[in-house]
């Protein structure tokens, strides 16, 4: 089973960016993939609840630290952020050969960027602290980031391509809109000044992908709760 953890807010502000994800990581799988969607909670008994969240650059960024416990620190598991789409089997980047590594990310300008990952869940529980303790720490996302990148292997650039960069799009395996201000939606929390795509037919093709799934009967969830960007769970 490919289980896919992936960081969205809690608002339903990344509602049409899930189902377009989502639509193409079933659309082009070679299995019926298990998404989890990690979203802020007040439930504080759940892993997604009660965690200092003040100094994290989205309402998601630290959660993707706590996947290895959260899959009972056993097999494999894939993070990655809510904006992005998908045109390559995802099982392919799930069984790819991790070389004894812990987690894998991508190489890009001269570090490890941790949107996409590949987990050996079991191998992380010595690396990682408690979800626990993760939750306390409002720095969490950085401080375990700089650790993990020292660990980590790296997978194909394809799996994590950043708005485009200079592939044909029959090229690009998994796309990432990387930049806020040029991503087709915009949630309610960025406060930034919107910006043109510096490639058109990559900021188009988002909609038509969207349309897509859409028309396959794909729909957003209802039960969302209110959140800000930056709420801060049970202080």
């Amino acid at each position: 089973m490919v289980k896919i953890y992936i960081g969205t807010s809690a608002n339903g502000e990344d509602s049409e960016a899930e189902l377009t994800l989502e639509y193409t990581l079933r659309k082009n799988s070679s299995c019926a993939p298990e998404i989890i969607w990690m979203r802020q909670t007040r439930d504080t008994s759940s892993i997604w609840g009660g965690w200092k969240t003040n100094q994290w650059h989205t309402p998601f960024s630290g959660f993707r630290w706590a996947i290895p416990e959260a899959n009972q620190f056993k097999g494999r598991a894939i993070y990655m952020d809510v904006d992005m789409v998908n045109f390559r089997d995802i099982n392919e980047l799930f069984t790819t050969d991790m070389k004894d590594k812990p987690l894998l990310l991508r190489a890009y300008n001269g570090t490890k960027n941790s949107s996409v990952i590949l987990f050996d869940c079991e191998k992380c529980q010595q690396y990682l602290p408690p979800i626990s303790k993760l939750k306390s720490n409002e720095y969490v996302y950085s401080q375990i980031n700089n650790k993990m990148s020292t660990l980590a292997g790296t997978y194909d650039d394809r799996w994590n391509c950043m708005d485009g960069e200079n592939l044909k799009i029959e090229d690009i395996w998994h796309l990432h809109y990387t930049r806020m201000p040029s991503q087709p939606w915009k949630p309610k929390w960025f406060k930034g000044v919107p910006q043109v795509h510096h490639r058109p037919e990559i900021y188009k093709l988002w909609f038509t992908l969207r349309d897509e799934a859409l028309e396959a009967g794909y729909k957003a969830p209802t039960d969302y709760e209110p959140f800000g960007k930056y709420d801060i769970i049970g202080q």
